[in-house]
């Protein structure tokens, strides 16, 4: 059994250092009373030390491959093999263990399984916002599949502050390319509009990003000008 937890307060005594952890969310009373014995539970510490894959990052890839593997019917521990592969085979990168690779390593995985999970709609018991380890690449990721950052959901892509479509202006004959994007579902939309992108933006911590030409274009937007003299006046 892993669990993420976080470390509250320590001291040292004659028999070592005892810890004060919590583990967010979770009740484990009953675990560790049915299997403790003598009411202590021996466990296995691994302490964060910034360069290799950390406990949150590995919480993210175990609750993403759970999210996959209840959709595809693959148990998880033969999806964690199955997804690693996909991914060395697309990246090129050499084979790497959940225990001890770099969080570079990691962060790249979590970004494959996201995507792997908005590519097939396979939905994610969590917001994806708190899966991510790269807010960019995800917010890219949601863009990509139309994908609501919050809800995961059918999403518009609103303009961006400096990126709007202004009266008389015809969307659909206009350049995009350059433009801020933000993929919000509808309620989202219309809540962005009332408050403004910057108060949108420190109450959700996410900003618009910009999009490949190509992507625009998979999206049906214009990334060339089109609009002219007749346009402008029509």
């Amino acid at each position: 059994m892993h669990e993420y937890a976080e470390i509250k307060a320590y001291k040292h005594t004659e028999r070592g250092t005892e810890l004060r952890v919590i583990i967010p969310k979770k009740e484990l009373g009953d675990y560790i009373k049915r299997f403790s014995k003598n009411g202590i539970v021996q466990a296995e510490l691994r302490l964060d030390d910034g360069r290799t894959i950390s406990a949150d990052q590995r919480k993210k890839i175990y609750a993403t491959i759970k999210d996959i593997s209840l959709h595809t019917g693959h148990l998880p521990e033969e999806l964690k093999e199955i997804m690693k592969y996909y991914y060395i085979a697309d990246s090129g990168e050499d084979y790497f263990s959940l225990s001890n690779c770099s969080v570079t390593t990691a962060r790249l995985f979590i970004n494959y399984l996201i995507e792997f999970a908005f590519q097939w709609d396979i939905p994610l018991a969590d917001s994806g916002l708190d899966r991510t380890d790269d807010i960019s690449n995800y917010l890219y990721m949601c863009i990509k599949y139309r994908k609501c950052f919050s809800t995961g959901k059918l999403a518009d892509l609103h303009h961006c502050t400096g990126s709007k479509v202004g009266m008389g202006r015809n969307r659909h004959k206009i350049s995009h390319s350059g433009k801020y994007f933000l993929p919000v579902s509808r309620k989202l939309h219309d809540e962005i509009h009332v408050i403004g992108d910057k108060s949108f933006f420190e109450k959700y911590h996410v900003y618009g990003i910009q999009v490949d030409d190509e992507t625009l274009k998979e999206l049906g937007y214009k990334v060339d000008e089109l609009e002219n003299h007749e346009d402008q006046e029509g």
